[in-house]
């Protein structure tokens, strides 16, 4: 891991060609480390299960934002949101699945 001055970085993060991560912190540090290797990494079984949901919720967000109707329906329905729609609707499903 190593911290960086350099102006060109100021405001890049993300990776660069899945070698190097580049990381803003507070106080304009800037990070710089190797990209993780997860290739062995196994995920648990509830993890598994939980990121089956997730795709799910995913999957009833698009479905629904995809056509017109179902959205403005949605819209109204969660009026009260804080957020975007699309984070409104996962919301909603997951709270669906753990009622």
């Amino acid at each position: 891991m190593a911290t960086s001055n350099n102006p060109l970085l100021k405001g890049f993060r993300g990776h660069i060609n899945k070698t190097i991560v580049v990381k803003q912190y507070p106080g304009d540090r800037i990070i710089i480390t190797a990209y993780p290797d997860m290739s062995r990494v196994k995920p648990s079984k509830s993890q598994k299960v939980q990121r089956s949901l997730f795709k799910e919720a995913v999957a009833y967000a698009k479905s629904i934002l995809a056509d017109d109707s179902e959205k403005q329906k949605a819209g109204n329905r969660l009026s009260a949101r804080t957020g975007s729609l699309y984070h409104a609707l996962l919301k909603e499903y997951m709270q669906n699945v753990y009622s």
